[in-house]
């Protein structure tokens, strides 16, 4: 079944455990390991999220759901916490029932990101009571590390009040409506879905609702460099300048600029951009030790590794800097040292060869 196929088969899909499996958490083949029916389930879930017919008869099916966002959140090379698994754990809350627990604690504990992101207050979203009587009832004290974790502070984690505020609060982020869906969210999904000219049209819309006097050259900023239009980022850089008071601020923007106009291929203009750091980091000595430092340096010899052939000036006087970088922080990582001795090779500096770096199988 294709994306685009979801919301005229809706009622079937719902209705036909046959249809199912289309949606499996299904591990690809590819070298990262993503899920191949990731996007179909995504898709999926948003249709629920809109679905004004959703009903109690639906939770076998949204359990379903959960149960293979949990393994994607589980196996992900990445692991992380989207926003897939977030609405299903929200359909479900809905139906304020306790035995759904045990689902929302599996996906707490998927891993490090859903660890922190995922909402603790789902395991409670059947009520207080309901909850703690259904955790000893189930011996959770005892076979749940998490409900370990908390069994101390469990009865006065939450009230009943603050966890209507929560439960209100999803219910405005996950509107039953897409017209009510804010113009970030639908740019997030039409940028995972593929759909970067609808994100272009809707990134427009964002620039003509955002009031002029309010700072919004950030957001803007990084919403123009996703969707690779490089000029408008450009702009928007240069609008956050006057913002910038600590020499931190200044460096991190000049970096900024420099990747856009690497991106761009424009490496003089990028060199131009990284030079403009020099006099602030001598206003502060913690670069050094910090990731700064290391970006500043890898930066540098992009910019030599890109030239090396069509401006060996410009190629030269970039690593020289990065080389001066490198024995000032001590602190690189193997990526970064893999292109400083490829910068060393391509200028035959065999003094240099000290960067020489091996992979694990050569070590």
């Amino acid at each position: 079944m294709e994306i685009h196929e979801i919301s005229e088969q809706l009622q079937t899909i719902k209705h036909s455990k046959a249809l199912w499996s289309v949606f499996d958490y299904k591990k690809c083949k590819d070298v990262y390991g993503y899920d191949s029916n990731g996007l179909s389930r995504y898709a999926l879930i948003i249709q629920l999220q809109y679905d004004a017919t959703l009903t109690e008869n639906d939770k076998p099916l949204l359990r379903y759901l959960m149960k293979n966002e949990i393994d994607m959140h589980k196996y992900h090379p990445y692991q992380g916490h989207y926003e897939s698994m977030d609405i299903v754990a929200y359909l479900l809350a809905k139906f304020r029932y306790v035995n759904h627990i045990q689902l929302f604690e599996q996906a707490k504990l998927c891993n490090f990101d859903t660890y922190y992101g995922f909402d603790t207050e789902y395991l409670f979203s059947a009520g207080i009571e309901e909850t703690i009587k259904y955790v000893e009832q189930n011996d959770l004290y005892r076979i749940s590390s998490y409900f370990q974790e908390i069994q101390d502070e469990i009865e006065t984690m939450y009230t009943a009040e603050y966890l209507e505020q929560w439960f209100q609060s999803k219910v405005r982020w996950y509107p039953t409506n897409i017209e009510e869906e804010s113009l970030i969210t639908l740019m997030d999904r039409a940028v995972v879905f593929g759909n970067i000219e609808e994100a272009r049209v809707l990134l427009r819309q964002l620039e003509e609702s955002l009031k002029p006097e309010e700072n919004h050259f950030s957001l803007l900023y990084y919403r123009s460099k996703e969707l690779e239009e490089y000029d408008k980022a450009l702009y928007y850089l240069e609008k956050q300048l006057p913002y910038a008071e600590e020499p931190f601020d200044k460096v991190s923007l000049w970096l900024n600029f420099a990747e856009l106009y690497m991106l761009k291929q424009e490496w003089d203009q990028a060199f131009e951009s990284v030079k403009q750091c020099e006099k602030e980091l001598k206003a502060f000595s913690s670069w050094k030790r910090t990731g700064l430092g290391r970006s500043l340096t890898e930066t540098l010899l992009d910019i030599s590794l890109a030239v090396r052939e069509s401006d060996k000036s410009l190629a030269r006087e970039a690593y020289r800097w990065a080389d001066q970088m490198l024995k000032t922080t001590n602190n690189n990582s193997y990526v970064i040292l893999k292109k400083a001795h490829q910068c060393a090779k391509a200028f035959h500096l065999k003094k240099e060869f000290r960067y020489g770096v091996f992979s694990p199988k050569e070590r």
